[in-house]
C-alpha cells in the first residue's frame, strides 16, 4: 500500500495563504459583476502545485459560506469550482502550458459557470425551474466568459512564471 507523505508546516502555510488569497481576490473584484480572478488562480495552484489546489479550494469554498452565507449558490459551489480543476487536470496534463490554450479553457468555464450552476436547481425545483435560471443568467455569463479569457490571456504567463519560481524555492 503506497503512503502519502505528510503535510508540512510549510505546504500548510502556503496553502491556507493561497486560499486567502483567492478569497481577498474574489471579494477585492465583487463590484464588478462576474469578473473575477479565481478561475485563472484555480487554474495556476492546479498546474503549479497539484493536488494541493483541493485544500486551496475548499477552504476557499468555506470561507467564502462563511462570510456570504450558506444558500443554494454555494452549494453549486462544493462541484462547480472542482469543474475547473479537474478540467485543468484532464486537459493539460503532461504539456506545458500555453496562455492561448489556458484563456481559451477559462473563458469556456465562465461561459458554462452558469449552466453548472443551475444544476443544483434541477434536483431542487426542476428542469424547467433550472433552464429558466440558466438562460436568465447568460448576459451574466458572457461577461464572465470574456472577462475570464481576457484575464487570463495578460495575466496568465507572468503569474505562472512567479509562482513556478516561488514554489521552486520553497522545494
Amino acid at each position: 500500500m503506497k503512503t502519502v507523505p505528510p503535510m508540512t508546516t510549510g505546504e500548510l502555510v502556503r496553502d491556507a495563504l493561497l486560499a486567502a488569497l483567492l478569497f481577498i481576490s474574489q471579494v477585492s473584484l465583487s463590484w464588478i459583476s462576474n469578473v473575477e480572478l479565481v478561475s485563472l488562480l484555480l487554474i495556476l495552484y492546479t498546474l503549479v502545485f497539484k493536488k494541493h489546489v483541493w485544500l486551496i479550494l475548499y477552504v476557499f469554498i468555506v470561507l467564502e459560506g462563511l462570510v456570504y452565507g450558506f444558500g443554494l449558490w454555494w452549494f453549486s459551489y462544493l462541484y462547480v469550482w472542482p469543474i475547473l480543476v479537474a478540467a485543468v487536470f484532464l486537459f493539460i496534463k503532461g504539456r506545458p502550458p500555453k496562455s492561448f490554450t489556458i484563456a481559451i479553457l477559462s473563458g469556456i468555464f465562465g461561459l458554462l459557470f452558469g449552466l453548472f450552476c443551475s444544476l443544483s436547481y434541477v434536483i431542487l425545483a426542476g428542469p424547467h425551474a433550472a433552464f429558466v435560471w440558466w438562460t436568465a443568467g447568460i448576459p451574466f455569463d458572457l461577461v464572465h466568459g470574456i472577462g475570464n479569457f481576457l484575464l487570463s490571456l495578460i495575466l496568465f504567463s507572468p503569474l505562472y512564471r512567479l509562482l513556478t519560481a516561488l514554489n521552486r524555492i520553497q522545494s
